[in-house]
């Protein structure tokens, strides 16, 4: 039988001195990542239902489909379907949940959301003219062009609590631009 060397026994091997390798230029322009991973689950009351949970889950996934539509399409809000899919996930993933208020593009806004610290003054104002405009547009062509006046007045009616909503959401004060440092 015989018997392999261990690490101590064996003998030292000499290798060719290698240069290092060079990153890509991929690797070279990626930025490290400005904020740390903050792990939300301990603040989450989990359902625990299954079927409830997959549907849940479901719900927060076409809610972050349709947000990311939102943000693409004008006209059609974004940010209102991450908060519901953060809701429809902080009751079934701690994953999911994780993963949107730790994602770099629209996880900063709902931390703020959740915080208190509300929405910044110019997205009141472009979300308002949204609302209002489309809603005029619908209404006109529902209410008055179609007749239905009872679906018009539902329609104004909506969008007059939109916009109230959105203005007494808290303002987001801008942030204070940190000075440069002196060289």
């Amino acid at each position: 039988m015989q018997r392999t060397p261990t690490s101590a026994e064996a003998p030292p091997v000499d290798l060719p001195d290698r240069p290092a390798p060079t990153p890509t230029n991929e690797q070279a322009t990626r930025k490290p990542p400005t904020r740390e991973w903050v792990d939300y689950s301990a603040e989450l009351r989990v359902i625990k239902h299954p079927a409830l949970r997959v549907m849940f889950v479901s719900a927060g996934l076409v809610s972050v489909g349709f947000g990311v539509v939102g943000y693409v399409v004008p006209g059609m809000p974004g940010t209102v379907f991450f908060v519901i899919a953060t809701w429809f996930f902080a009751q079934s993933s701690p994953r999911f949940y994780n993963w949107v208020l730790n994602h770099r593009l629209f996880g900063p806004l709902l931390r703020d959301y959740r915080a208190g610290k509300g929405i910044p003054g110019w997205v009141k104002w472009y979300a308002s003219a949204m609302i209002l405009g489309f809603s005029a547009f619908s209404t006109w062509l529902v209410g008055i062009k179609r007749g239905n006046t009872w679906v018009g007045v539902a329609i104004a009616a909506a969008a007059i609590f939109g916009v109230w909503y959105v203005f007494n959401v808290p303002t987001k004060k801008p942030e204070a631009a940190t000075p440069a440092p002196e060289e």
